[in-house]
């Protein structure tokens, strides 16, 4: 019984001593303590992931619409009343291949009056040239027949062409665009007859700064992507060597091949050359922000996990992201949470792992 009262005494005195030594304890460990919570507890964790740099090419973007290669008003070069028109508007045309015939009226006639006249003269000139070896005709006289034989061929030639003429024949392949005319039209000569559309191939216009002008040199590769979704690649020809006085801006033009013929001209299109291979990295539109002084960025954590501005140059863009410079390999980039960091600024770092969610489309 003694035994158990004194246990029970000594547990009092150890629960007693215990507690008077918490609270006579050291009032600094006591607040240091709570200060490394508190501080642990502001500390904004942000979300990070690790840039991966790829080789791609540096490209410049125009935006310029694309047209025919070839594209002609062809024109009578004789006059006449319309006779037949062999083709519709759309139809696919080859080269000499006739599209309408012109009343030849009475060029027939005057085609066999010409012929009449070259054999007559050439009698007279044969009769002349030996009458002259035998002495019996003077030079002038040979050479009076031998200038009426060749008044007579260029006067047949002459008829021949305009009998040519009244059959109008495509000078290319081509599309007939429109034929403004109809049969029995009276076609004067200089009169438009039919549009005809090279398709074949486009040449695609745009017009470029003054600052990248010393990138563009005739022959470099393009690609051309029309505003249908399609694309064609060709060849860049043409720099104007003259800036325009409104825009300062320079005409460039590119030559494209059309294989499949399918594509109509005049529709817009976006010109993209590309001028070097550079190291980039792809980053969602989320993660790029302005600095101080506008310069477009991207925060990421320096090796004490402290936030860092890095300034970036856009590759290229899309809706889902942006290819950009100026990121090193490796870099772990703020996705989330760049908004409430500043730079300089301690943070904890969140690697953002597949079951989270994508922030930044990588390609």
């Amino acid at each position: 019984m003694k035994t158990s009262w004194m246990a029970a005494a000594l547990l009092v005195i150890i629960l007693t001593l215990w507690m008077l030594s918490g609270l006579f304890g050291d009032p600094s460990q006591e607040g240091d303590a709570t200060d490394k919570a508190e501080a642990d507890s502001a500390i904004m964790t942000v979300e990070v992931t690790v840039a991966e740099s790829l080789l791609m090419a540096r490209e410049i973007e125009l935006q310029g619409h694309i047209e025919p290669v070839r594209h002609l008003l062809l024109r009578a070069q004789t006059s006449g009343p319309v006779e037949e028109i062999f083709m519709r508007k759309g139809a696919r045309v080859n080269k000499d291949e006739p599209l309408m015939q012109l009343d030849k009226g009475g060029r027939m006639n005057t085609f066999a009056e010409a012929t009449a006249a070259v054999k007559m003269a050439r009698s007279e000139q044969v009769a002349a040239k030996a009458l002259r070896e035998q002495r019996l005709q003077s030079q002038v006289q040979l050479e009076q027949a031998e200038a009426a034989l060749e008044a007579a061929i260029a006067q047949l030639a002459n008829i021949t062409l305009d009998i040519d003429y009244t059959t109008i024949k495509a000078p290319f392949d081509a599309i007939v665009n429109d034929i403004p005319i109809e049969a029995g039209y009276l076609v004067e000569r200089g009169d438009a007859v039919v549009e005809l559309v090279d398709d074949s191939a486009f040449k695609v216009s745009a017009q470029a700064s003054q600052q990248i002008l010393s990138e563009l040199t005739p022959g470099q590769a393009i690609t051309v992507s029309l505003i249908t979704g399609q694309k064609l690649t060709g060849t860049l020809t043409y720099i104007s060597s003259v800036a325009d006085a409104q825009t300062r801006t320079f005409t460039v033009e590119g030559t494209v091949d059309n294989p499949g013929s399918d594509i109509a001209a005049g529709v817009s299109a976006s010109l993209h050359i590309p001028v070097e291979e550079v190291l980039a990295s792809f980053v969602s539109p989320s993660a790029m922000s302005l600095d101080e002084k506008g310069d477009l960025g991207i925060k990421a954590l320096d090796e004490e996990d402290q936030v860092a501005f890095f300034p970036i140059s856009l590759i290229s863009t899309s809706l889902d992201g942006a290819w950009v410079t100026g990121i090193p390999d490796g870099q772990r980039v703020i996705t989330r949470g760049q908004g409430f960091v500043n730079v300089g600024e301690l943070v904890r770092p969140q690697l953002r792992t597949a079951s989270q969610p994508q922030l930044q489309n990588a390609r």
